[in-house]
């Protein structure tokens, strides 16, 4: 089965996984909005041990969090330069913080999907044949991945309020190629995806490992520290991708999200 009929599976993982962390993540925030409230012993101490510079200044508006373990949801737009054409889609995390907010462990996903992305792609078909007396065809693009995250978040000495992200995700995913508009009415009323594995010899699409490595800078403000816009650069490839329409799928994107929760 080529990947046109299950181009939308992969979206629906990545929603039910995201819901499932934000009842996770909302669990931690009320666990934090019941505990005791340690920050102002701690302040207190800081005052009684003498009058504060100015890096002690911003560390008593910026103390410890309050528990070493929480939950977040990063939710994310891109702009992808895969597979040699700019394109667009959504991308996600969701998980558990750990040692105050520095690490991160869930799950992660992306997506390119093909109704929000016009571009077409001009194939000629193997071996002389034709679809519909056509022998060359534009196909569009679609694909997504779901897989384990993890993530670092350390905070720049020099301004506490950003910190600097490096996201991992690596998981199992597919991105292809499918018939579009008019071509999608088979001659035969067989579906789409038997004419396109048999025009194609099953490389119509590519299902594999896919790795996804990102750089983002973070800003956690002073009074809304569990929103954490951020901005950065990812880079995503297939190893071993492989379809008629082209042997790679890698490439950068830019990276514009907020995440939510606990964390730095």
């Amino acid at each position: 089965m080529s990947l046109t009929d299950r181009r939308g599976h992969g979206l629906h993982l990545m929603t039910l996984a995201s819901s499932s962390f934000l009842a996770l993540l909302l669990g931690a925030t009320r666990a934090d909005a019941q505990a005791p409230d340690a920050g102002s012993g701690d302040v207190e101490r800081a005052f009684d041990a003498g009058p504060p510079g100015t890096a002690d200044a911003r560390s008593a508006r910026r103390p410890a969090l309050d528990v070493p373990v929480g939950g977040f949801v990063d939710l994310e737009w891109r702009v992808m330069g895969l597979g040699g054409h700019v394109s667009h889609g959504p991308a996600f995390a969701a998980g558990v913080t750990f040692a105050d907010g520095l690490v991160r462990l869930g799950l992660g996903g992306l997506a390119r999907p093909g109704p929000m992305n016009p571009a077409t792609f001009e194939v000629a078909l193997p071996g002389g044949q034709t679809y519909k007396g056509q022998r060359t065809l534009e196909l569009k693009s679609d694909g997504s991945m779901l897989g384990a995250h993890v993530g670092l978040s350390f905070r720049l000495p020099f301004a506490e309020a950003l910190a600097v992200q490096i996201p991992i995700t690596v998981g199992y995913g597919g991105f292809g190629f499918y018939l579009q508009g008019d071509d999608r009415k088979t001659p035969d009323g067989r579906r789409v995806s038997a004419w396109e594995d048999e025009l194609f010899a099953g490389k119509d699409s590519f299902l594999g490992v896919v790795v996804d490595a990102g750089l983002r800078l973070g800003y956690q403000p002073d009074d809304a520290p569990w929103f954490r816009p951020y901005v950065g650069a990812s880079f995503t490839a297939v190893p071993g991708f492989d379809t008629v329409v082209r042997d790679d799928y890698l490439g950068f994107s830019g990276v514009l999200g907020v995440e939510l929760g606990h964390g730095i």
